[in-house]
């Protein structure tokens, strides 16, 4: 670095006075190691160019509540889909009331709050929680009875689907004895509805055969649009748009709210970003669905299914758990 402020002016000066060969070769070498010198100290100065360094793969959103089979009878797995990260919410998530400037909710649960006990449930120490489970007759016959003593408050069961090619109606073949079942356990339920509608027409079809369903039940719990994207490119619902699948959801929410029931929307991480327009549903609950320690949402949402591998005794297998907020 000395070379770089050694002064052109003086060198020139130098080399006149002492024009003898051994000066000139003396001078020579200096001049060399100054170039040397400089060449050094500007590499020092720039430092070498950092390679980029690559970002993981993202992973696919979680196929959450059981998915409908599609008219066929054989379950489809949900498409992988690139997820759109979340804004930093380090000094947003301060209470359930803060708004965004357009008025809708931000993240209002402390995440920090959460904590997985060893049984694989989670708990929130920051309000008052109820445990859940959400079924359908991918979990068989229940003994309803066994999972009330081992802690489930309430049950979210479906009650039917819509085919995800032929798009016919179908109800679940287990809803009738999950909800008689609850019942006499003493178990509160709401129930969900599988959708692939593909216009507010169907969503209206699907909110009329639900309502049908729901006579001479007692339902306490919220009524769920479950709309979801199985089956690929080939997925009646693949090239259903933002807008209007914000137009099926709140059409079958408006509906089912007509009739007293308290309407909510079930979604995943990737659904809430990049399918819906949420700050456009807002009347509604919001039901987010992720598997993690910690959910990875900026907005806010009323119930967290949390696990698709829990166990419950009562219930043969895994099945999904939620925690839902009591205030």
């Amino acid at each position: 670095m000395a070379y770089k402020n050694v002064h052109p002016s003086n060198r020139g000066t130098a080399l006149k006075l002492r024009p003898d060969r051994r000066t000139l070769v003396i001078a020579a070498s200096v001049l060399v190691l100054m170039l040397l010198g400089t060449v050094l100290a500007l590499r020092g100065c720039g430092g070498a160019e950092t390679a980029p360094v690559p970002t993981a793969a993202p992973t696919a959103a979680p196929t959450g509540a059981p998915t409908a089979a599609p008219d066929s009878g054989s379950p489809t797995p949900a498409p992988p889909a690139t997820e759109m990260a979340p804004p930093d919410l380090s000094e947003a998530i301060t209470a359930r009331n803060v708004q965004r400037r357009d008025g809708f909710p931000m993240l209002a649960w402390d995440v920090e709050k959460f904590s997985m006990g060893a049984d694989g449930r989670m708990s929130y120490s920051g309000a008052g929680t109820l445990t859940g489970v959400d079924v359908s007759e991918h979990q068989g016959k229940i003994d309803w009875k066994k999972a009330a003593a081992d802690g489930v408050d309430f049950a979210m069961i479906r009650l039917g689907y819509r085919g995800s090619t032929a798009g016919g109606l179908y109800l679940d073949e287990f809803y009738e004895t999950n909800m008689a079942g609850a019942a006499a356990a003493g178990v509160p339920v709401g129930v969900y509805f599988f959708s692939q509608a593909v216009d507010p027409r169907e969503a209206q079809e699907e909110a009329a055969f639900v309502l049908e369903h729901l006579k001479g039940y007692d339902v306490a719990f919220p009524v769920v649009f479950d709309w979801e994207i199985v089956g690929g490119s080939a997925a009646r619902t693949y090239t259903v748009s933002r807008r209007t699948l914000v137009e099926c959801a709140r059409t079958f929410c408006e509906a089912v709210k007509e009739q007293g029931y308290d309407p909510m929307i079930y979604f995943t991480r990737y659904l809430g970003y990049r399918k819906y327009i949420l700050r456009n549903l807002t009347d509604y609950g919001f039901w987010y669905a992720e598997y993690e320690a910690r959910p990875r949402f900026a907005f806010d949402f009323d119930m967290w299914q949390y696990s698709e591998s829990g166990t419950v005794s009562g219930i043969d297998g895994s099945v999904d758990l939620n925690i839902l907020y009591r205030g």
